[in-house]
């Protein structure tokens, strides 16, 4: 799945700088999948308030890395069934990338992706994790690529 969120990265071309501090119903943080354990998880996504994407170790049980693929969020808009999309740079195609809250540190991540003469959406849960309970190396690689979720008080990464 993550090849194809790049590929609409890709596509979305370079970005601009994005505006600070982004509007999305879902707080600044580490953002993984539901199914998984804060204390052991490997992969995720971030918002650092003008950022989204993908930050993870990769490879056999996530040996290797770390590796992030964050774009600046030049702009977002209200969509049909709560969700907010998130455009970044110039593109606003067919694809698209899409959150909605479902609660405190809980979301729905909706990406849809041009597929034949279709739209293929695939949806996440997501839940937050506390920056504390993350491990030593998923701390760093948020250090090394988002040091904004370290050092911004008031926020719960």
């Amino acid at each position: 799945m993550r090849g194809w969120i790049l590929a609409l990265a890709i596509v979305a071309g370079s970005a601009p700088a994005a505006a600070a501090g982004i509007e999305l119903p879902v707080a600044v943080g580490f953002w993984t999948n539901a199914t998984e354990k804060c204390a052991t998880v490997h992969h995720g996504y971030v918002f650092d308030g003008k950022r989204w994407g993908a930050l993870y170790y990769y490879g056999p049980d996530g040996s290797m890395g770390p590796a992030a693929e964050l774009e600046p969020i030049t702009q977002t808009r209200v969509v049909a069934g709560g969700f907010t999309q998130m455009q970044f740079g110039g593109y606003d195609g067919a694809g698209y990338f899409r959150i909605k809250s479902l609660g405190p540190d809980r979301a729905l991540y909706r990406v849809g992706a041009p597929f034949q003469e279709e739209i293929q959406e695939s949806d996440e849960a997501l839940i937050r994790c506390d920056f504390k309970k993350l491990s030593p190396r998923m701390q760093a690689a948020i250090r090394r690529f988002a040091s904004a979720l370290v050092a911004s008080p008031g926020t719960r990464p």
